[in-house]
């Protein structure tokens, strides 16, 4: 899905990546150490950052040939999502987006209302409505950056209920900095970012097209 040719990215001073070639597949989870900033990883890879040196490449199978505006292809759910849009409903979140709410599968199958304040949702409940959003906007790639980071144990649970069931055949990538027991039991690809800035594959295996 994703090519990272000789991928450089700093930020604030800060080395993030260093000259890092590796593919990344369509269903993808990156584990990096606390000391990494996953959101400027994600916010580059959606390409709302450039890189410092390198490219990054998307690959044609997982596209529309005619899609080439890339802020049409990803949507990207930052770390923060569970404090957006405090106090208001989401009937009212979806007019500030230009849309008109409806009621979606997903938010059907999880009991989310188009009249409930945002408050009134779990967690969960509302990285649900967020992706139920950028589906809306038909987009073709969803980068998660600390999806699970406030989760309790219900969550993480029906988290992956939801990516095993309702995103089977989705396109995404989960960044995280705290690596949970649900990923293992995805049978994903699961990646680190290791000492040397590089993204490989966890365990111990070879790195991925590098």
């Amino acid at each position: 899905m994703l090519k990272l040719m000789d991928v450089t990215i700093n930020y604030n001073g800060r080395l993030i990546l260093h000259n890092c070639n590796c593919e990344i597949n369509p269903q993808s989870i990156i584990v990096a150490k606390n000391d990494i900033n996953t959101e400027i990883i994600a916010r580059t890879l959606s390409g709302l950052k450039s890189v410092n040196d390198g490219e990054i490449h998307l690959t044609e199978n997982n596209l529309n040939k005619k899609e080439k505006d890339r802020s049409k292809i990803f949507f990207l759910i930052t770390g923060n999502y569970h404090e957006l849009w405090k106090n208001y409903r989401l009937k009212e979140i979806s007019q500030m987006m230009k849309r008109t709410f409806k009621g979606s599968a997903l938010c059907e199958k999880y009991n989310i209302s188009s009249q409930a304040s945002i408050d009134s949702l779990t967690k969960f409940q509302r990285l649900i409505y967020l992706i139920s959003i950028g589906q809306s906007f038909n987009r073709t790639i969803f980068i998660f950056d600390q999806p699970t980071k406030y989760f309790d144990y219900e969550d993480l649970e029906r988290f992956y209920d939801f990516l095993n069931e309702d995103f089977l055949d989705a396109n995404y990538i989960i960044l995280t900095n705290r690596f949970e027991e649900i990923f293992t039991r995805l049978s994903k690809q699961i990646y680190e970012i290791d000492s040397t800035k590089s993204i490989v594959l966890k365990g111990g295996e070879e790195s991925v097209g590098g």
